[in-house]
């Protein structure tokens, strides 16, 4: 799926055109998911549960088109310490520059190019906005306990009994009676 923009009213207009446009899309996809509506970072899979909302501001900068894009969704994913599904709303902004011409930027990587139609498509800068906020290691509260790594209990309901047991198997048990 892509989101194409035409720019041409902005790119006929010359230098200093701007152009606004407020949208929603259904969801944004990496093509790393078979679930449509869904992203990976790393091995976290987040999901889109309401439309992505959009609001693009492209502005004519001669050799350019720049871009500033405000971009909002609810996602949902699991909480890496107890493995708890929970939603979280990602509310960020990104800016993007359009290039006539292909161009690379400092790190050699190629800006986005409008083709020859005068159109972008901005479903990747949206991708993006949110894979850059989505946080690396989500957990659904702070306090989180996560899972006791011997019998899987969520601690946050409640306090298992392996933590009494003491583990003679455990390479580091000797160490116990040195103290």
């Amino acid at each position: 799926m892509s989101i194409m923009i035409d720019l041409r009213s902005v790119i006929d207009e010359g230098v200093g055109a701007s152009l606004t446009i407020k949208g929603t899309t259904k969801d944004v996809s990496s093509g790393e998911s078979d679930k449509a509506g869904c992203f990976a970072r790393g091995s976290i899979e987040y999901c889109c549960t309401t439309p992505v909302s959009y609001e693009l501001d492209f502005i004519n900068a001669g050799e350019c088109v720049q871009a500033n894009c405000k971009v909002k969704a609810d996602l949902s994913t699991g909480c890496v310490r107890c493995l708890r599904d929970f939603d979280l709303c990602v509310d960020t902004q990104i800016d993007e520059t359009f290039f006539f011409e292909p161009s690379d930027d400092e790190y050699g990587d190629p800006y986005p190019v409008i083709d020859e139609s005068c159109k972008v498509d901005i479903e990747p800068m949206l991708l993006e906005a949110l894979l850059v906020e989505a946080p690396f290691a989500p957990v659904h509260d702070d306090d989180c306990q996560g899972l006791c790594v011997k019998c899987g209990i969520d601690l946050n309901e409640g306090e298992c009994s392996c933590a009494d047991e003491p583990d003679s198997s455990h390479p580091f048990a000797g160490l116990k009676d040195l103290i």
